[in-house]
């Protein structure tokens, strides 16, 4: 069998598209868990239908086994209502507890992946925007790969504090992602990142549709292929 990959999507901003390409990297790759640990918005779990049931938080509240969403006998995900639910209560007096379970999550996935045998090679986990770089480094040294993603902004005239911050959070990916590029803008964007995706229009968020419509297009489509396949080999 396999090691398990677990691949990190991160930002520092929000409204990036951190989710889109996590759905989008489960849908294109196959044989693949997706965890919503986005906790301020649960985006990931409302994306593909998933049922208002016990997510991956379950265990450090009731000591409940999460619920694992079928969503294609290839694709699956453990929802995030409850930390979303929780974080619009309390705020970041909850952020540092969410975090220390998602080191536990990390730790314990491949013992998990394995009980329930789920056809699964790879976690595809979504987070919640600007995680300390404390955390970062913590899941670099156990192995995580970090897909850093940003939007055009990385491209554009910012300030030097700006420059600085992302400077900071590039330290600790593995692979930089540009996503929502205009098209005159690809060129530029790939002097900087080796993975670019362009700016679509997307009719129906639904999870699958959405990755439809990414793939549908012929760059992003090479740019996703890219990104599975530096994940594979990594």
């Amino acid at each position: 069998m396999r090691p398990l990959k677990i691949a990190l999507v991160t930002s520092l901003d929000g409204g990036v598209g951190k989710t889109t390409l996590a759905s989008v990297l489960g849908v294109a790759k196959g044989y693949a868990l997706l965890i919503d640990m986005d906790w301020e918005k649960a985006d990931l779990s409302q994306l593909f239908r998933a049922p208002r049931k016990p997510g991956w938080l379950a265990p450090f509240l009731k000591g409940d086994a999460p619920y694992v969403h079928k969503i294609t006998p290839m694709l699956y995900l453990v929802p995030g209502y409850e930390a979303f639910e929780l974080y619009q209560r309390m705020g970041e007096d909850v952020a540092g507890d969410f975090a220390e379970a998602l080191m536990e999550w990390v730790e314990y996935l491949p013992k998990f992946v394995q009980r329930l045998r789920m056809p699964a090679d790879t976690v595809i986990i979504d987070t919640t925007a600007a995680l300390r770089t404390e955390l970062l480094s913590k899941l670099q040294k156990h192995g995580v790969y970090n897909i850093f993603m940003t939007d055009r902004r990385l491209i554009s005239r910012i300030s030097d504090v700006k420059a600085e911050q992302y400077r900071r959070y590039m330290a600790y990916a593995s692979l930089v992602v540009i996503n929502l590029v205009e098209k005159d803008e690809v060129k530029m964007a790939r002097k900087i990142a080796p993975v670019v995706l362009k700016r679509i229009s997307i009719k129906d968020y639904y999870g699958e549709s959405v990755a439809d419509s990414v793939l549908r297009d012929r760059e992003n489509r090479k740019a996703v292929d890219q990104l599975v396949y530096r994940l594979k080999v990594a």
